[in-house]
């Protein structure tokens, strides 16, 4: 018969071991995430991770027939939570921090028309989502949420505006 410290001692050893099987892995930037933003994307640098959580890396493009590296563009990443989901953000900008793309990854019905109004922004711009009929009158205008989805599309936006913030420090 074994003895109850042992008992216990076994049941917290297979609880630990449980809830670290259970725990979502921390998200990274990969590959394949960089060339969804840069489809010319064959590497990426290193991975840093600024104050602010996000992590981003450099794309780079290695040709065969020309120039032997071609600097595509910065990648970043934050995950946020939305309504008990852990999701994704990735944001493509240019050199001169210029978003190009935006994609996200871990829930499904984003839509593409939403996600591309980003596309031509600066963390300088406005990320806000329109509210009332006058802010369509508004310019630059802000940001359209998809329709029947305000609450995803204020969670991405924020996202993305957090990511911009932050990716200023790294562009400029």
């Amino acid at each position: 018969m074994m003895k109850p410290n042992r008992i216990l001692a076994m049941m917290l050893i297979l609880g630990l071991t449980t809830s670290m099987a259970v725990a979502k892995t921390p998200a990274t930037l990969t590959p394949a995430d960089c060339k969804s933003i840069f489809p010319r994307a064959n590497s990426s640098e290193a991975i840093r991770t600024l104050e602010s959580g996000v992590l981003w890396t450099e794309a780079w493009e290695h040709g065969s027939w020309g120039p032997p590296e071609e600097f595509l563009g910065y990648v970043f990443l934050k995950s946020l939570q939305h309504e008990s989901k852990t999701i994704d953000v990735l944001i493509g900008m240019t050199r001169t921090g210029v978003i190009s793309s935006v994609k996200v990854k871990g829930i499904d019905g984003v839509s593409n028309t939403f996600l591309a109004q980003f596309s031509g922004k600066t963390p300088r711009d406005n990320f806000d989502l329109m509210q009332t009929p006058e802010d369509l009158l508004v310019v630059p205008a802000k940001i359209r949420a998809m329709p029947g989805n305000l609450a995803l599309s204020a969670s991405i936006a924020q996202g993305v505006k957090e990511i911009a913030k932050a990716a200023n420090k790294v562009i400029m």
